[in-house]
């Protein structure tokens, strides 16, 4: 008589080694927008205070989007959502603690102290399990029937963005050409945007973009006012969360080709190919009300933040090296600061 169990087990975890090949790029990618969305709103359909999208190789589990969870991965040992994968299956446990399989689990036993759980498998363009949808809960709950459908409506949304191979913006571009160690190199750990070197890389892929199509491409600098402040009077971690929050904010602000890059403390790179200079100014102000017009929440209550920005556009023929440009959008934030900060400036 076959062990039914063991078979499902053997069969979840070969499948799941096959996905590792086929989801590797999707490892240590930054934050992007269209997974932002999905799992916001999944926070307040299932209100719940952790929805996440997630990617399991193995060794670990990478978050491609935590809503409600500074987190970028995990052990594969200390997730949850490896049952899901290797299941192939919804999964919803309704109390983690009582369960053999979570009952030890790090994320259960300590901080953040997940009670309840459900996860729904995420398949990759060749049909096998790559990840999870995923929602966790502080409290005991039960998944009815109305949450089992948001649960796979969620997921589909995923997915679908998941096999969206057809998108060709710099991200993709760039992550096509890495492999998964020199992409972990070039990521902001803290915030999950490109880093400094990252953003070298970019802004010369975008360079020869831009010459290539003759099409004209904008850098915009920008830095949170005072935020030595925020350090200050309350401590690291919470400018930590602060600046994990801005960086969500700035991805919903921009467009989906253009990158955010975090080069060091508080100051961000924006780089939009095929902008001019209306246009540019357009988005610069939105990434500024982005910042400014809502307080950021942590867990030491809202704390009022505003922004300066300065950027400047390169035409087409425009000859001037990175750093020139680099310097040019550098004086216009200068110019938003002396102007009385929380201001967009240009110059050419």
């Amino acid at each position: 008589m076959t062990d039914t169990k063991l078979t499902r087990t053997i069969a979840g975890t070969a499948t799941l080694k096959i996905a590792n090949i086929h989801s590797e790029d999707l490892f240590y990618t930054p934050l992007e927008e269209r997974f932002e969305r999905i799992t916001r709103v999944a926070r307040r359909a299932l209100q719940v205070p952790v929805a996440a999208i997630t990617l399991l190789n193995d060794e670990k589990q990478w978050f491609k989007s935590a809503a409600g969870w500074g987190i970028a991965e995990l052990p594969r040992a200390h997730s949850v959502c490896r049952i899901t994968v290797e299941e192939n299956r919804l999964t919803t446990i309704s109390n983690l603690t009582d369960d053999q399989r979570t009952a030890q689990s790090p994320i259960v036993v300590s901080a953040p102290r997940f009670r309840a759980y459900a996860g729904y498998p995420l398949v990759d363009q060749h049909n096998t399990v790559a990840g999870t949808f995923c929602v966790f809960a502080l409290q005991p709950r039960e998944f009815t029937a109305a949450d089992r459908q948001t649960m796979a409506d969620l997921a589909a949304m995923s997915q679908r963005e998941l096999l969206s191979e057809h998108i060709t913006d710099a991200h993709s571009a760039l992550t096509s050409k890495l492999s998964v160690a020199r992409r972990e190199a070039m990521m902001d750990p803290l915030t999950r945007l490109w880093n400094r070197r990252g953003a070298s890389v970019l802004l010369k892929s975008a360079f020869e973009g831009a010459d290539h199509r003759n099409s004209p491409m904008t850098i915009a600098l920008l830095d949170l006012d005072n935020f030595k402040r925020i350090n200050d009077s309350y401590g690291h971690q919470i400018g930590d969360e602060v600046l994990r929050k801005v960086a969500s904010r700035l991805i919903g602000a921009v467009r989906n080709n253009d990158v955010v890059c975090r080069i060091g403390g508080d100051e961000f790179v924006i780089l939009m190919s095929d902008t001019d200079a209306p246009t540019a100014g357009h988005i610069a102000e939105r990434i500024r009300r982005a910042v400014t017009d809502t307080p950021v929440p942590t867990r030491d209550g809202t704390l009022p933040m505003s922004v300066s920005v300065g950027y400047t556009v390169r035409l087409p023929k425009d000859d001037a090296p990175v750093d020139a440009l680099l310097e040019r959008a550098d004086q216009a934030l200068l110019q938003a600061k002396s102007a009385g900060r929380n201001r967009v400036r240009m110059t050419s």
